[in-house]
């Protein structure tokens, strides 16, 4: 149990954000302010580089202190309060402790990166509720990218439920209505931590590892929820047209509403918080920014809204409404909380 524990500590250790000046950036800071912190492409460039110059002292870097008081009681059964475990970790917020900082969110997609069609994969995402989801000793706890605790179940992944060991850390999507999780990232795999490998690495272990668990795909007594693997893929003009000449834009015919697109970077390693090496673009934003040579069905713009002019002036206004939601879930009740979750739990 206690190497169960090390390795999920060690996933989140692993975790690095951006900085401390980037951390209250909001999208539309960080649109409005390119010039003074560098645009997409350079900062893409340096945290690449940063990368590989960390990759050795990393976990020496970030390890912080870290202090698990009652184990045993990380999971305790029925706990339907946020998830506060008694640990400190560099990077998180001290208070309250919480799992708050530790899902990779993008930035806005503002620019069409030089290398897009070589070194970047695009996945579809469903309008679903974003969650961190972590298997451990016999139990499967899904917590919102605030770190507020969602719900709990037995699922069959590497200690999910009673006769299940090991461990797992998802970056997921949840459609309550066809109770299904769209994974779309990986943290950590049994005493292995993902967090350090790059995007092509943890896309490739989920495709040989947690799709070939069939027990994950159906419900039963130990598993309930169904999961599925996002497809990501490589961001040819090939693979983009014929991305968005089907619909839905994958082969699951149950796939739900899609909300929009995330876009990551081949080499980039799992980042807590906002990093320029993961974009997000709504459907009808594609032929603005990415180019008027790919084609996307009339149904894919049909989510336009009927004020849109242009991405900046849409950003700004979006920006500005969620700022103002935040502000107000801070001296809200939780439903409120919820609210502004609902409204940005995908980006």
């Amino acid at each position: 149990m206690e190497g169960d524990i090390e390795v999920i500590e060690k996933a989140i250790q692993n975790l690095e954000a951006i900085g401390e000046k980037d951390e209250d950036l909001s999208h539309q800071d960080l649109y409005k302010n390119w010039g003074k912190y560098g645009s997409q492409e350079e900062r893409r460039k340096e945290l690449l580089e940063t990368q590989k110059s960390n990759r050795q002292n990393k976990v020496d870097k970030l390890r912080g202190l870290i202090n698990v008081v009652e184990q045993e009681k990380i999971f305790k059964p029925n706990n339907k309060v946020s998830y506060r475990p008694n640990i400190y970790v560099a990077g998180f917020h001290k208070t309250p402790q919480t799992y708050s900082n530790v899902l990779m969110l993008s930035e806005w997609l503002i620019e069409k990166p030089s290398d897009f069609e070589t070194n970047w994969y695009i996945a579809p995402c469903p309008k679903a509720m974003r969650l961190l989801v972590i298997a451990f000793h016999g139990n499967t706890k899904c917590f919102t990218k605030y770190g507020h605790f969602k719900f709990e179940c037995c699922t069959s992944l590497p200690g999910g439920n009673p006769k299940s060991s090991g461990n797992c850390v998802l970056d997921c999507f949840y459609d309550k209505e066809s109770n299904t999780m769209y994974v779309l990232d990986l943290l950590a795999w049994n005493n292995q931590p993902m967090t350090d490998g790059e995007t092509e690495f943890r896309q490739f272990w989920m495709q040989t590892h947690l799709n070939d668990i069939s027990a994950i795909k159906k419900i039963s007594n130990f598993n309930k929820v169904i999961f599925k693997l996002l497809p990501m893929i490589p961001c040819t003009k090939e693979n983009l047209n014929n991305l968005f000449s089907k619909f839905p834009p994958c082969d699951d015919l149950d796939f739900p509403a899609l909300d929009g697109l995330l876009f990551y970077h081949r080499q980039a390693h799992y980042f807590a918080g906002q990093t320029p090496l993961v974009g997000w673009l709504f459907p009808y934003m594609i032929n603005e920014v990415l180019g008027q040579d790919i084609t996307v069905r009339s149904e894919y713009l049909a989510g336009t809204p009927e004020d849109y002019t242009n991405q900046t002036d849409f950003i700004s206004t979006f920006e500005e409404k969620l700022k103002q939601r935040n502000r107000r879930s801070r001296n809200n009740s939780s439903m409120e909380t919820e609210n502004v979750e609902s409204e940005e739990n995908r980006k």
